[in-house]
């Protein structure tokens, strides 16, 4: 039985502000929040959380899409290429606004629904080119409008309804063409969809649970049958199907508020082939009978959600116990992926915890074994703009010490600046229009224009694998910077 704190303890999140100083050559300096339950900016509130296969997303409340953690199969849709296999803090996706809605198969591949109806997807995704698994930016899905619940499906594909009932099914097969789209028989009400993997997971009005599957065919191609309804459970409001899929199980929580557990034979999935839909009788398992659930996940580390906000781990949680996780308190949304947690506070502040070798927990203060053993505040998610246009990068701004700093080449390259690396002295010069400024070995400082010596503030110059400086040092070189903590935005403007 899982035992409840009886009380709850907020843990604050000090909100880190970078002041520019007027005087030249002053150093940048920081104020933390004096409040310490002061709520979340709504411009840098998240509102939707995913935990996959060693890495996370989020939609934020301002319709932006944001990824961290691993990348060594293009998972996180941010490079066309894949030259980094992780990246440590979120990073905003490119091509992506308005989003109201997203989803992940578990392994790479993330689907997302436009306010407009329209169905974008990005990351791993397999067959959409002649390799087995390509790393894709976002992109709008040709075909499908008026869409109003979208899941990534299988290894390479998604589903989609429309707000009139069609249901439509697309994966990608370099072999016939790339993009394969078809209408799935039959029209469906349902008010939620949930992707596990190869299933598909939805709600219908009367809380009755369908899935839908991808099939593989001898031919390596992809089939997707008539959804299947299950049986044998009462009246749902949430269901999972995530990580847990690869153990087999399916959890879910009634409208009473009572948590549920049960399993898929894989040979009864592909039930639901032709044209009428299908049961699926299954039995399921009371879980928890003492809780009133408002959300559950399953997984590696399962975890769920009560109605009274309190997170509390399934089985052996990342300590080896059950129970209430760590001093969490006033969550309103929680993810599991393989082998790490998130949850989404009232706040619109996500915590991690968990696996975190690759930074899936969103954090850098993980145990030397790789485990991040209590929810921690992920690092802030930070939008830099160069002349009024989003600096589009692979890699993250971040917060140190107060100081914000970016990746130096996209930066001194969006500016149209120059920097260039002296192998002899360790030494990098900058320049930008008719300043100059040599950096230190160390970071600690510059020489601006051969004469004027400057202090920077201290910074962690390598970061998910790139050159970071500090946004200060761009302002010595004439650069004005503006930081909006409101916002979470760095602006660099290159003609004030």
């Amino acid at each position: 039985m899982i035992q409840l704190r009886k009380r709850s303890l907020v843990v604050a999140v000090a909100a880190c502000l970078l002041l520019f100083s007027a005087a030249s050559g002053a150093a940048a300096s920081a104020e933390t929040s004096k409040e310490a339950s002061a709520p979340a900016a709504s411009g840098t509130a998240f509102k939707q959380i995913l935990a996959g296969t060693y890495y996370s997303v989020a939609l934020r409340a301002d319709g932006t899409v944001w990824t961290w953690g691993r990348n060594l199969w293009g998972e996180l849709g941010v490079l066309k290429e894949n030259a980094v296999t992780a990246i440590a803090a979120p990073v905003r996706l490119p091509n992506l606004s308005g989003m109201t809605a997203i989803s992940t198969n578990g392994t790479g591949m993330q689907v997302g629904l436009k306010k407009d109806g329209t169905v974008w997807e990005w990351g791993s995704i397999a067959g959409s080119k002649s390799s087995p698994r390509d790393s894709e930016l976002p992109k709008q899905v040709a075909g499908l409008a008026n869409v109003k619940a979208a899941a990534a499906f299988g290894a390479g594909g998604g589903i989609a309804l429309q707000g009139d009932g069609k249901l439509f099914a697309w994966t990608h097969d370099a072999a016939a063409g790339g993009l394969q789209l078809r209408q799935v028989p039959g029209a469906y009400d349902w008010t939620d969809m949930t992707s596990g993997g190869n299933i598909v997971t939805a709600l219908d009005a009367q809380g009755s649970v369908w899935g839908i599957r991808a099939n593989q065919d001898a031919d390596g191609g992809t089939s997707v049958p008539t959804p299947f309804r299950m049986t044998g459970l009462p009246a749902m409001k949430q269901v999972s199907g995530g990580g847990s899929l690869q153990y087999g199980k399916l959890y879910g929580v009634d409208r009473k508020g009572s948590a549920w557990s049960w399993e898929l034979n894989p040979k009864s999935l592909t039930a639901g082939a032709g044209t009428a839909p299908a049961t699926l009788p299954v039995k399921a398992v009371q879980m928890h009978q003492e809780l009133r659930v408002k959300e559950i996940q399953g997984g590696f580390y399962g975890i769920l959600l009560t109605e009274n906000g309190e997170v509390c781990a399934l089985d052996k949680g990342t300590t080896g116990k059950s129970g209430t996780v760590g001093t969490l308190s006033g969550i309103v949304s929680i993810a599991a992926g393989y082998h790490h947690n998130l949850a989404l506070d009232d706040k619109g502040r996500i915590w991690g915890w968990g696996g975190d070798k690759w930074y899936e927990s969103g954090s850098l203060t993980s145990s030397r074994d790789g485990m991040l053993y209590a929810p921690t505040p992920i690092q802030p998610a930070i939008s830099v703009y160069v002349n009024g246009r989003l600096l589009v990068s692979p890699f993250p701004a971040r917060i140190d010490n107060g100081s914000v700093s970016v990746p130096m080449k996209a930066a001194l390259q969006a500016l149209g600046g120059t920097f260039a690396s002296n192998p002899a002295d360790n030494t990098t010069k900058f320049a930008y229009k008719q300043k100059t400024a040599v950096l230190h070995p160390d970071g600690s400082g510059v020489r601006v224009n051969d004469t004027q010596e400057v202090s920077l503030p201290a910074i962690k110059r390598g970061f998910s694998g790139v050159t970071m400086i500090p946004a200060f040092l761009l302002k010595l070189l004439g650069v004005q910077a503006t930081w909006d903590a409101k916002l979470g935005e760095l602006r660099l403007d290159g003609n004030p």
